[in-house]
């Protein structure tokens, strides 16, 4: 059997645990050697991490917040509204759009017309948009070419924009040949 790698990277417990935490999947901890604990979740993918990192964070996770033990043993904990926001809001932050090999030929558009006094959500809107790969058409529209509905739906309520934000698909748009060329599409 193949042996596991110790994760110490700086997040990995909080990205591997929170979303299991959330969705209220069983987990089995089992300490494997001295200092090391395994995660196995229901579904038996399974992770190993030093025992303090991984007690330190569910401390720090606690402590902050973020969770909160359901009953009175180590190992049963629930997130709190808290914890929800910031699972949330990693969601958000690692979000990518999957890129099919072949392009189907049609254009998404976001288009949106957010009130003045959304504007902080309106420039987070635009950041994602173009952390996620898009291309301004103006400051309003956006254009990417691989299908994206629900990503972007998810940014738009997670922002609270969601009534301003249009979703199209269309053939064509005035600078599409300059777009296909910035994708290599063409």
């Amino acid at each position: 059997m193949k042996s596991l790698p110790i994760t110490i990277a700086r997040g990995v417990i909080t990205k591997v645990l929170l979303p299991l935490i959330a969705v209220g999947v069983a987990l089995t901890i089992v300490a494997v050697a001295p200092g090391v604990i395994q995660v196995v979740d229901m579904f038996g993918k399974k992770w190993r991490f030093p025992q303090k990192h991984f007690r330190r964070s569910l401390k720090r996770w606690e402590r902050n917040g973020f969770i909160h033990k359901r009953r009175k043993t180590d190992w049963d904990f629930v997130l709190t509204k808290k914890g929800k926001e910031l699972l949330k809001e990693r969601v958000i932050e690692e979000l990518t759009i999957r890129k099919p090999k072949r392009w189907d030929g049609q254009w998404r558009l976001v288009i949106f017309d957010i009130p003045e006094k959304y504007s902080e959500a309106r420039n987070l809107l635009r950041w994602k948009l173009k952390n996620l790969g898009f291309r301004y058409v103006n400051l309003s529209v956006w254009a990417f070419p691989y299908e994206c509905r629900d990503e972007i739906n998810a940014v738009a309520a997670y922002y609270n924009v969601g009534r301003y934000v249009r979703y199209a698909r269309t053939k064509f748009f005035d600078g599409a040949l300059e777009m296909e060329k910035h994708f290599a599409l063409s």
